[in-house]
């Protein structure tokens, strides 16, 4: 005994079938696009997570390298005992390596470094004025005792030959 709809409930199984096979097939590729997608994503991910370790290492190393140029400027004029020309011969080198190395990065990644290497030279030369200033000051205050010997010398050669003629 068939039913009357036989062929209607047929067709229907058959339409269902066919939406269901669409659904299934929509979602594995909606599923397939997402994993590829999602795997692009992360390896773009990864990609930048190495550039900005890279950035950030060797910001590392030039605000070290900076620290080391700014503690040998710490240094000049501070001892009779360091040899300040050659302390300074150190840092402008050291200034140098910094800027080739800081052509090599990004303008963004060390802009400041770049500001505070074109003013180091404005600092050494503060440095040096500073030095030869101190000299020329010790030169000066040994003038003045050797002035204030020989001024004492004279009148002490004064009142002994006032002494004398009285």
């Amino acid at each position: 005994m068939k039913p009357r709809n036989n062929t209607e409930v047929r067709k229907a199984y058959l339409k269902f079938s066919c939406h269901l096979m669409a659904c299934i097939i929509l979602a594995v590729m909606i599923f397939t696009s997402f994993l590829k997608t999602s795997g692009i994503e992360v390896r773009r991910i990864t990609e930048k997570a190495l550039e900005y370790d890279q950035v950030y290492a060797n910001e590392m190393s030039l605000s070290n390298s900076m620290d080391s140029v700014y503690q040998y400027m710490k240094l000049m004029n501070t001892s009779p005992r360091i040899n300040d020309v050659l302390l300074q011969s150190t840092v402008s080198t050291r200034k140098m390596n910094l800027l080739r190395y800081t052509g090599t990065m990004d303008a963004r990644d060390c802009r400041l470094y770049r500001q505070l290497l074109e003013n180091i030279n404005l600092f050494l030369g503060v440095k040096d004025s500073i030095r030869l200033q101190k000299i020329q000051e010790e030169m000066v205050k040994k003038d003045l005792m050797q002035c204030i010997q020989d001024n004492w010398k004279t009148r002490r050669n004064l009142n002994v030959g006032n002494s004398k003629g009285k």
